[in-house]
């Protein structure tokens, strides 16, 4: 019997380069899929750090509303008053007014260096280094050691933003927003906004820092 060996023949190369297009096309596809998950889980975890340092700012501010500004509030030399607090013949103000009056915003380390001046910074081995006589100073100076050292949440651009605001309401005309309905002292809300990814995500918060009724 004669064997017919023209049945037994390979891939053409013509075959071959269209397996190997087909394949390579996969593997773009599973590569693109990968870095798309790895992005997605870094992003998500950016989001969850920004909810647990934004409710951070909101329990500091919360926890220290009676307080005052660049004091101890336990100093015998302030003098008290029905509606305020002076030490020296300065009036004192507590954190939600400063807060009111200055707002707060973090200098942000994008890239490892100082947005401004370019100088790499090194961070501090503990956040609680150089403490103040008042909590306020503390809070907004463990705020500024957080973000501008990029410990938690990794600053992309300089788009992107991390400060808080206070808002003074009240039925007076001094106040940010006038509103007949509060009779009693001004009533103060907080707005820390976090813009996150490049400025592309945001997230705010809005909390009551203080309001007190008229005896």
């Amino acid at each position: 019997m004669t064997k017919n060996n023209n049945k037994i023949s390979g891939l053409s190369i013509l075959e071959a380069l269209v397996s190997t297009a087909i394949v390579g096309i996969g593997f773009i596809a599973i590569l693109q899929m990968t870095n798309f998950s790895v992005q997605s889980i870094d992003n998500s975890g950016d989001r969850t750090k920004a909810n647990f340092l934004t409710e951070m700012i909101v329990e500091d501010v919360i926890g220290s509303k009676d307080t005052y500004y660049g004091t101890n509030s336990d100093n015998t030399n302030i003098i008290f008053t029905s509606n305020s607090a002076s030490l020296n013949g300065t009036e004192l103000n507590k954190f939600s007014e400063h807060l009111a009056n200055n707002g707060w915003s973090a200098n942000l380390n994008c890239g490892g260096s100082n947005s401004a001046t370019g100088v790499n910074n090194q961070k501090k081995e503990n956040i609680y280094d150089g403490q103040n006589i008042d909590a306020p100073r503390n809070k907004e100076a463990k705020w500024n050691t957080i973000f501008e050292e990029n410990r938690f949440l990794k600053c992309k651009s300089s788009s992107e933003e991390k400060k808080l605001q206070v808002f003074q309401i009240c039925r007076w005309d001094e106040c940010d927003y006038k509103v007949d309905s509060i009779t009693d002292e001004p009533l103060y809300i907080g707005r820390v906004e976090m813009k996150l990814n490049n400025g592309k995500k945001r997230k705010f918060i809005y909390f009551q820092t203080d309001y007190k009724i008229k005896p």
